[in-house]
């Protein structure tokens, strides 16, 4: 079967408002005591945030269907930066990213599971892990070019 990379999906418009949309909404489940949903809505949050850079690296005014997959570490390549963040300047920055992945595994159970399973540490550390000013990974994929 061929993958069709002329089919469009969501606008780079779209994406762009999406992404801190999500990001707001995990802040609200997270105060609303809805830890497992606020985890996996942060992690569509920095799924979306690197679909836009893919637009952007590819000069496309849509996200080909091709590419609308979760996986974050095939997004980051697609994003071209999965070299960069392995580089010194980005060691924390590396740190935060190794933990998102490692909460990653766990998309499907913050999915599925009673919220009792999560707590609200565990998304306060995500949350600070993406939008750190220093070294968060959305903060940095604002910067890179």
């Amino acid at each position: 079967m061929a993958i069709a990379f002329n089919k469009p999906g969501s606008s780079l418009a779209e994406l762009n408002a999406a992404w801190p949309d999500r990001l707001k909404d995990a802040e609200a489940l997270l105060a609303a005591g809805r830890h497992g949903f606020a985890l996996a809505t942060a992690l569509y949050a920095l799924e979306i945030r690197l679909n836009v850079l893919i637009c952007v690296r590819l000069e496309l005014d849509h996200l080909p269907r091709a590419f609308e997959i979760h996986e974050l570490d095939q997004l980051l390549v697609l994003a071209g930066l999965s070299r960069r963040v392995e580089r010194k300047p980005a060691r924390n920055v590396k740190r935060n990213w190794d933990q998102i992945r490692l909460m990653e595994a766990h998309l499907n159970e913050f999915r599925y599971r009673a919220d009792a399973n999560w707590t609200a540490t565990q998304v306060q550390n995500m949350l600070h892990q993406l939008c750190n000013p220093k070294n968060g990974v959305i903060t940095w994929l604002g910067k890179v070019r």
